[in-house]
């Protein structure tokens, strides 16, 4: 048991390290500086805000799936403060990513953007292309304690698939 607590302490040292590269610090210190910022910074402020937002999502959809008054909610909402202090840029970059221009950032990075855009923890631009789910029609938000005419499924937050 030791053992095992030891390699999840060595793991959670071994992601604060990576998620605080060298590169996300000085692109972080040329945004204090005012410096102008090259694609390479754009590049890793993307990526930086990406790889926070990919694992925030795991985290989310866990917490979607819970009743709303499932007790293991606290326990994901811990997780989720856990993960924000180990991206602790997130933030700044979110902050020029959303307020930069598709020439800024240029071609390749406007990709990486769109790659990101639909994860619900990725700050996008305005001109970022989120894709639509074409095959949900909507979604139920909240079903009646009465009167169930007209009633298309049960349960809260349930996908409407248009191709059923």
């Amino acid at each position: 048991m030791k053992v095992i607590k030891m390699l999840s302490v060595l793991a959670v040292f071994l992601l604060m390290a990576a998620c605080g590269s060298k590169d996300a610090q000085s692109v972080e210190q040329k945004i204090k500086d005012g410096a102008q910022l090259t694609e390479a910074d754009y590049t890793e402020m993307i990526e930086y805000c990406g790889k926070f937002a990919e694992e925030a999502q795991k985290i989310q959809d866990k917490i979607n799936a819970l009743p709303a008054d499932d007790s293991a909610q606290g326990t994901l909402t811990d997780q989720m403060a856990a993960l924000s202090q180990k991206f602790p840029l997130t933030e700044s970059f979110s902050e020029k990513i959303t307020n930069a221009t598709k020439e800024e950032m240029g071609e390749k990075n406007v990709e990486l953007v769109n790659k990101y855009a639909p994860l619900m923890w990725f700050s996008a631009p305005d001109w970022a292309e989120v894709p639509n789910n074409v095959n949900v029609d909507g979604f139920i938000e909240d079903m009646p304690s009465t009167d169930s005419t007209g009633v298309i499924a049960t349960g809260d937050g349930v996908a409407v698939d248009s191709t059923k």
